[in-house]
């Protein structure tokens, strides 16, 4: 009785643990798809924004021709000259929809932050992805920022966060490439470990993340802070 007792439990441990790595498999699993997942989007995403500034310049000239009011929304210049150029499925410039979700996006680590994208312009376009537009300059000068572009991977979906389903990029006056992720032009090292901004959990509002994924291919790798 108690051999058989013994090897009831045995086989009852054995079941247990091949539960618990099956668990964790499917949850590796997982992730590894949310990750490949997020990094096509961004990647398709970026190279279709890239295109679609190319004709707009092509029709309206560089960005700091566009007549730039910084403090405003810019309502008008943004459905002429960038909405328009974009597969819309739902236009909030004028007023908010269901582009954004009216939340505080949250850090990496899942600290709330104050930034609340819901009342900025923004549209949610035919492939689910959502952007909103935040004027920050008359971009005169060649290179100069205009405006920064949030964009929602999920639209209003969670987990609203940066660095998982929200990426920061920036409308430049450039006669070239006109759309680039945010301060870019840093390392990849300081786009990683920036304290204020950088692609890591400790971070306030992890902002680089566009950029550091931009450095590394679109690839969401082991080093990403995930």
């Amino acid at each position: 009785m108690d051999d058989f007792l013994t090897s009831r439990y045995r086989t009852v441990g054995i079941l247990t643990v091949l539960v618990i790595v099956a668990f964790f498999l499917v949850l590796l699993f997982v992730q590894y798809r949310e990750k490949k997942n997020t990094s096509m989007r961004l990647r398709v995403f970026y190279s279709d924004i890239v295109q679609s500034l190319l004709i707009s310049k092509n029709m309206n000239g560089m960005p700091g021709e566009w007549g730039w009011k910084p403090g405003y929304k810019n309502v008008n210049l943004l459905n002429g000259n960038f909405f328009n150029y974009l597969k819309v499925e739902e236009n909030c410039a004028q007023a908010p929809g269901t582009c954004m979700p009216n939340v505080a996006y949250k850090s990496i680590k899942e600290k709330e932050t104050n930034v609340n994208l819901y009342n900025f312009p923004s549209v949610r376009l035919r492939n689910g992805i959502s952007l909103s537009v935040e004027t920050i300059g008359k971009c005169k000068r060649t290179n100069q920022a205009c405006a920064l572009v949030y964009v929602d991977l999920n639209n209003v979906e969670e987990p609203n966060a940066f660095g998982k389903d929200l990426f920061v990029f920036t409308i430049i006056n450039s006669g070239t490439v006109a759309f680039l992720p945010y301060d870019s032009y840093l390392s990849k090292d300081k786009l990683k470990d920036d304290i204020n901004y950088g692609c890591n959990k400790i971070s306030k509002i992890a902002m680089y993340c566009s950029g550091y994924l931009a450095k590394n291919d679109w690839v969401i790798d082991k080093d990403y802070p995930w």
